[in-house]
């Protein structure tokens, strides 16, 4: 798997464009992002609780949140807290940066066979 390249609005993952935001599985599988349980914050779908449990539920070692074109994803800050304390509790190493700024990281630590799930946010 490589994460390949990215522009407002679409993802390259090995050969295949995504034009949506996507999540990695710990399994190494790509799905759309579920935005459906995520508040608006200025006009924006926010990064939600629902959805970090879920890429946190297999417990990987790193975990990536492309935070979009210009890095303006939002989160709450009950939320924040959240995935501060989660990150800690369970020694998982949190990479949060502008997506396109991303992806190199992404694959080396795919390359380094770790453990990895990740969030990837394709607009703003």
């Amino acid at each position: 798997m490589k994460f390949e390249k990215t522009k407002f609005g679409s993802i390259v993952i090995s050969g295949k464009k995504y034009k949506h935001d996507v999540y990695l599985h710990t399994d190494g599988s790509i799905s759309k992002r579920d935005k459906s349980h995520s508040e608006r914050i200025n006009g924006h779908r926010e990064l939600s609780k629902w959805e970090l449990e879920k890429m946190l539920a297999n417990k990987p070692e790193v975990f990536f949140v492309g935070m979009g074109q210009s890095g303006v994803l939002p989160i709450s800050n009950d939320t924040e807290q959240w995935l501060q304390s989660t990150i800690e509790e369970n020694s998982i190493t949190l990479i949060r940066k502008k997506t396109p700024k991303i992806l190199n990281e992404v694959n080396k630590v795919l390359e380094q066979g770790k453990k990895i799930s990740g969030i990837f946010h394709t607009t703003c």
